[in-house]
């Protein structure tokens, strides 16, 4: 007689509120990764998710560029950016899901190369944030992605890799291997194009240059990679950092707002 099949790691444990950034609620969790261990998982529901209780809303997942870590805890006014974009009436209330990166590099978002399913094809995440909380059905019409700095990779990787899944992606201040990721798009499944906004400051001439680069290489790339939609984001111009950055997450946030076509 076989033996029973070893019991699997639930999807998801409770999600316990740990903050109330940009006038929304920060909540974290564990969600089964991809290699079946459990891992850390932000949630950031905008201010609406309170005040209309019977609305459903689209979502964005943030990656991480370092591994161990979420997101928001590499770039901590990410939240503010988003807000200030819906406040401003440039965007809708997003729901942001920022998973932790996955461990066994320095930089997670180097793994795209190699196996950029790993970081795309994320059913355990979807599932769990379906079940948890008011969002839209996951896929293209509804469900977006974005990176900021060292994230902006993985978030290309995403959008180029599953349009069929991601409706669009923005990179922001990113660098990217333009090879490899004119290979990831090369390999996407038939349908819907990929959307691609790569985002950087006026006065960020390298990541300009990166952003150009893998613009060209798309073009000229084979296969599903040709027929992306590339759009290059370079007019943020301030006297801080910390304000650019700002201005860039809402320039990313107006983008996927526009490119998202369903609504709650």
């Amino acid at each position: 007689m076989a033996s029973a099949s070893p019991e699997l790691p639930p999807v998801v444990t409770q999600f316990d509120v740990i903050g109330k950034p940009a006038g929304g609620e920060l909540l974290e969790g564990a969600v089964a990764g991809p290699d079946g261990r459990p891992r850390t998982v932000r949630v950031w529901l905008p201010e609406r998710y309170r005040t209309d209780p019977q609305a459903r809303f689209p979502v964005v997942v943030l990656h991480a560029g370092t591994a161990r870590r979420t997101a928001d805890t590499e770039v901590p006014d990410v939240f503010e950016g988003i807000a200030s974009a819906v406040k401003l009436g440039r965007a809708r209330p997003f729901v942001v899901v920022a998973p932790e990166a996955p461990t066994g590099t320095e930089h997670p978002c180097e793994l795209v190369a190699a196996a950029p399913q790993a970081i795309t094809d994320d059913q355990a995440l979807r599932t769990a944030v379906a079940a948890a909380f008011r969002t839209l059905p996951a896929g293209p019409g509804s469900w977006g992605v974005l990176g900021i700095d060292g994230g902006a990779a993985c978030a290309a990787a995403a959008g180029l890799a599953r349009p069929d899944l991601y409706g669009a992606a923005a990179a922001v201040s990113g660098r990217y291997d333009a090879t490899a990721l004119a290979g990831t798009g090369a390999e996407a499944p038939e349908g819907t194009a990929a959307k691609l906004l790569l985002a950087a400051a006026k006065n960020d001439a390298a990541g300009l240059d990166a952003a150009r680069k893998l613009q060209t290489a798309l073009q000229g790339g084979r296969g599903r990679a040709a027929k992306a939609n590339v759009r290059i984001s370079d007019v943020v111009q301030d006297f801080a950092p910390d304000r650019e950055r700002l201005r860039l997450v809402r320039v990313a946030a107006q983008y996927l707002a526009e490119s998202l076509t369903r609504t709650g």
